[in-house]
């Protein structure tokens, strides 16, 4: 692992990944994205695909006998490991998801990820995730490592909306994960959830929940309670 210095001269971890065979330095903010340092694309966004960490702004995720603070741990840990290797990364096509982050993808980070059970394989449609993420989350989940260690839910819930957040739709959406394939559902609802609700799938038998908290009071001195 790298380090940088940033101009407030606090360090900054900066881990090597090879962008389409250009070495860059890029800071992981969690598992599964990162901010390009330096080069070519400095300044860039980017979300890793194929997989999924935990959410690391909080202790937001809940299932099993987990509290929500194991899981935001492992979320941590997930963060921490991507940034202790060197991984190398390829976007064909640049194509971007839908908060502008260039998608890449790096099979080699991926696979250490959700063999740890510190990731989850995902798509964010309807169609099963690589098989080669796929048998390294059977291999995790056999084991009863990382997050899989307190029980396996059927889906994992990985977002929440709530209908305050865009008054214009006529429904929004919760995104949940098949733990057997990776493929993703939409649960459509037009609930408006109050900040800091525990949000839980229904009719399963370990149900997957979620701390619901809008975006705009995830960081920052604004960070809503339930984070802190």
């Amino acid at each position: 692992m790298l380090t940088l210095l940033c101009s407030d001269a606090a360090a900054e971890p900066a881990t090597m990944v090879y962008l389409n065979g250009v070495p860059s330095p890029v800071y992981f903010n969690d598992g599964d994205s990162f901010r390009v340092l330096s080069g070519p694309l400095a300044g860039t966004k980017a979300r890793l695909a194929g997989y999924n960490t935990l959410e690391s702004y909080g202790p937001v995720h809940r299932w099993g006998t987990w509290t929500a603070q194991e899981l935001s741990n492992i979320a941590t840990m997930s963060t921490m490991r991507a940034r202790k290797g060197v991984w190398r990364c390829t976007s064909p096509d640049m194509s971007k998801d839908g908060y502008g982050r260039i998608l890449w993808n790096c099979p080699d980070l991926a696979v250490e990820l959700i063999r740890l059970g510190y990731a989850h394989a995902m798509t964010v449609t309807a169609d099963p995730a690589d098989e080669l993420y796929l048998k390294a989350q059977r291999e995790a989940i056999k084991h009863k490592r990382g997050m899989w260690a307190h029980g396996v839910p059927k889906f994992v819930m990985t977002s929440l909306h709530s209908m305050s957040e865009d008054g214009g739709r006529a429904y929004t959406y919760n995104r949940t994960v098949s733990t057997a394939d990776g493929h993703s559902v939409k649960w459509k609802h037009t609930e408006t959830y109050t900040e800091c609700q525990d949000i839980c799938m229904p009719d399963t038998e370990i149900p997957s929940c979620m701390v619901y908290v809008d975006f705009r009071r995830r960081y920052g001195t604004t960070k809503a309670a339930c984070l802190k």
